[in-house]
């Protein structure tokens, strides 16, 4: 469980990587072992020069944690999803996550409504 509160405060922490509307920044790699997927796409203009800086390359601070996760610019997050967090922390955002235990959403989807986010299941 502890594992699981941990990939979910790394999941909303990867709010940083924003994208602008029209394209998604996509993390993938793994933290403590469990693996990370989840791709983060949002509404608000971002000037191009700053989300390539934001979404390109290793994520910075998760080596520490026992991790490595890359992000990467895509158009748009991929279907699939097993869940996404709309609005977190009042961001105008939506994170979709991929690949997840029953557990591990069960702890992002309570992580998303602590930051006032709504959940939304597939």
């Amino acid at each position: 469980m502890r594992q699981s509160r941990i990939l979910a405060a790394v999941a909303l922490f990867a709010l940083a990587p924003l994208a602008h509307a029209g394209s998604a920044c996509l993390l993938e790699g793994q933290v403590m072992g469990q693996p990370v997927n989840e791709c983060t796409q949002t509404e608000q203009p971002v000037p191009e020069e700053l989300q390539k800086q934001q979404c390109n390359g290793s994520v910075p601070g998760l080596a520490e944690m026992g991790g490595q996760v890359t992000a990467r610019r895509v158009e748009s997050c991929p279907a699939g999803a097993n869940g996404v967090c709309e609005s977190p922390m009042g961001a105008q955002a939506r994170i979709h996550y991929y690949k997840r235990s029953p557990e591990q959403i069960a702890a992002i989807k309570q992580a998303c409504e602590m930051q006032r986010g709504r959940w939304v299941a597939p």
